[in-house]
C-alpha cells in the first residue's frame, strides 16, 4: 500500500474543476433542475404545518422528536428522504466516475445503474452508523446532563462525554470516510474491507478531511458573497426599499431572489465536488500498485 498525501487527495475535487469546467457545468444544471424539483415536491406532500415542524427538528437534539415525526409521516417522508439519496447518489457517482473512471465521459459521468444503487446503500450504512456513535449517544449524553443538573457531576459529565462522543465520531467517520468510493471501484458493499484500507492513515485522512471542509467554508463565503453582491445589483442597492411600496412587490428584488436560487445549487455541486472527489482520491492513492 502507498503513502497517502493528503493534500493531494485533498485538492483533487479543484483538479476536476480545472480537467472538466463543462462537465461541472453539467453537474450544476443537474442540481439546479433537480434541487428545485425536490423542494416543490416537499411543498406539493408537505402540508405548512409539517414543513414548519420539519425546520424545527432539524436544531433537535432528541432522536425521539426526529423519529417520531419521520413515523408520523410515514411514506410520504421515507419518499422524499430517498428521492434526496438517489439524487445525491446520481451526483456522487458522477464526481467518482470522474475520478477513478475518467474515460466514461458520456453523459457528463451521470448514470443511474448499479453504482448508483451501491452509492445508495452507502449511505443508509453511514446514517446507521451515525445514529449509534453520534446521535444515540448524543441523546444519552443530553438525557443525562439534564438529569445531572445541579449537581457537582454535571459539569466532568458533560464534558467527558462530549469529548467521548466528538472522538467516537471522528474515528468511525474517518475510518469509514473511504467506504463510498471502495463500494464504487470493487462493484461491492464491504465496509470491513474499506475500513481495513485506512488502517495506519487515520490522522493524514483527518488532514485531508479538516482541509476539505476548509476549502466547503470558503467556497460557501465566495457564494454568499457573490450572492450578496448580484442581489445588490439586480436590486438597484437597495437605496429606500420601502419607498415605492412593499418590498416583496419590487421587480427587482424578485430578480434578486431568484439570482440567489440560481446560483445557491451551483455552489452547493461545488461543494459536492470538493467533498466527493477527495476520498476517490485518497482510495486511488492507497490502492495503487507500488512503482
Amino acid at each position: 500500500m502507498t503513502a497517502l498525501s493528503p493534500v493531494d487527495a485533498a485538492l483533487e475535487g479543484l483538479r476536476t474543476m480545472r480537467r472538466h469546467p463543462a462537465v461541472v457545468l453539467a453537474w450544476a444544471a443537474f442540481s439546479l433542475v433537480m434541487l428545485p424539483l425536490l423542494g416543490l415536491l416537499a411543498k406539493i406532500v408537505l402540508s405548512e404545518q409539517d414543513r414548519m415542524n420539519l425546520a424545527l427538528r432539524q436544531s433537535s437534539a432528541d432522536p425521539r422528536e426526529i423519529l417520531d415525526f419521520v413515523s408520523r409521516l410515514g411514506g410520504v417522508m421515507v419518499l422524499l428522504i430517498m428521492l434526496a439519496l438517489v439524487l445525491g447518489a446520481i451526483l456522487s457517482g458522477a464526481i467518482m466516475r470522474s475520478v477513478l473512471h475518467p474515460d466514461e465521459k458520456r453523459f457528463a459521468y451521470l448514470r443511474l445503474g448499479r453504482e448508483e444503487l451501491r452509492l445508495l446503500g452507502v449511505s443508509l450504512i453511514t446514517w446507521a452508523a451515525a445514529l449509534m456513535v453520534t446521535i444515540i449517544p448524543g441523546g444519552v449524553l443530553a438525557l443525562g446532563t439534564a438529569l445531572l443538573a445541579g449537581t457537582p457531576a454535571a459539569g466532568w459529565f458533560t464534558f467527558l462525554g462530549g469529548l467521548t462522543v466528538l472522538g467516537l465520531s471522528t474515528w468511525v467517520a474517518v475510518r469509514l470516510s473511504l467506504l463510498a468510493p471502495h463500494a464504487f471501484l470493487s462493484g461491492h458493499i464491504d465496509p470491513r474491507a474499506a475500513w481495513l484500507v485506512t488502517h495506519g492513515q487515520f490522522w493524514r485522512l483527518l488532514g485531508m478531511i479538516a482541509m476539505v471542509i476548509v476549502m466547503c467554508v470558503i467556497v460557501s463565503i465566495l457564494g454568499a458573497t457573490l450572492s450578496s453582491i448580484v442581489g445588490a445589483v439586480l436590486a438597484g442597492g437597495l437605496e429606500d426599499p420601502i419607498a415605492g411600496g412593499a418590498a416583496t412587490s419590487h421587480p427587482r428584488l424578485i430578480l434578486a431572489l431568484l439570482a440567489n436560487l440560481l446560483l445557491a445549487p451551483v455552489f452547493l455541486t461545488l461543494q459536492a465536488v470538493i467533498v466527493t472527489s477527495a476520498p476517490a482520491a485518497a482510495l486511488r492513492q492507497l490502492t495503487a500498485d507500488p512503482a
